[in-house]
């Protein structure tokens, strides 16, 4: 226990104050984030967008990942990040297809790709294996979360889908979050299946881990 975590915990804060399991993340920040106006979303997609491209050597990456936003969970909308690189960067966007068994299929994405709605509201794309992309050429991937941890790991809604995906990526893939609050002091309950981010990125700063 740290020197300022004990301090803290005599001052009278208690340790739930700093350690929560991923089940007690995901309850208050699912309804946390559903508490957020359109007007806040919006807002704060537009920092997050902001950020990324003052702040990353977005140009350096090829392949770039991109998950689409679930308009129904406030997720941040990721459509202006997809605007700006379709129109300003030559990387090529991925975005991702949600299968059986928690996995992740990929495909590239452009003005001519047609998006479905699947059972859980998340738009996807089509199946055209012309267009799949295996794990190991993606350079950058961007990841949801409902929240995460000063340490650099993340709480998603607990399926394990960018977990399995991230560790068949290459070991120098770039994986940046995305996020709307602030991180949390530490995660209770992380596992050697838990993936650690390079950064995150919040309305307010983007992290480094």
């Amino acid at each position: 226990m740290s020197r300022e975590f004990s301090k803290n915990i005599q001052n009278g804060f208690s340790k739930t104050d700093y350690l929560m399991t991923k089940k007690e993340i995901r309850k208050k920040y699912l309804l946390e984030r559903q508490g957020l106006t359109r007007a806040q979303i919006s807002d704060a997609s537009q920092k997050i967008h902001d950020w990324l491209f003052q702040s990353i050597a977005v140009h350096a990456y090829t392949n770039i990942h991109v998950f689409l936003p679930i308009k129904d969970k406030n997720e941040p909308d990721t459509w202006l990040i997809i605007s700006t690189l379709q129109t300003d960067f030559k990387s090529k966007i991925i975005v991702p297809k949600m299968l059986p068994k928690s996995v992740l299929a990929h495909y590239f994405y452009n003005f001519k790709t047609n998006l479905m709605m699947n059972q859980w509201g998340v738009q996807e794309p089509e199946h055209d294996a012309t267009l799949q992309v295996d794990e190991k050429t993606i350079d950058l991937v961007l990841i949801p979360l409902l929240a995460f941890d000063k340490n650099g790991y993340r709480v998603g809604y607990g399926k394990g889908y960018y977990d399995r995906f991230l560790a068949k990526c290459k070991p120098n893939v770039l994986k940046i979050g995305i996020s709307v609050f602030d991180p949390i002091e530490a995660i209770e309950d992380i596992d050697a299946l838990d993936v650690k981010l390079d950064f995150c990125i919040t309305p307010k700063r983007i992290w480094k881990f």
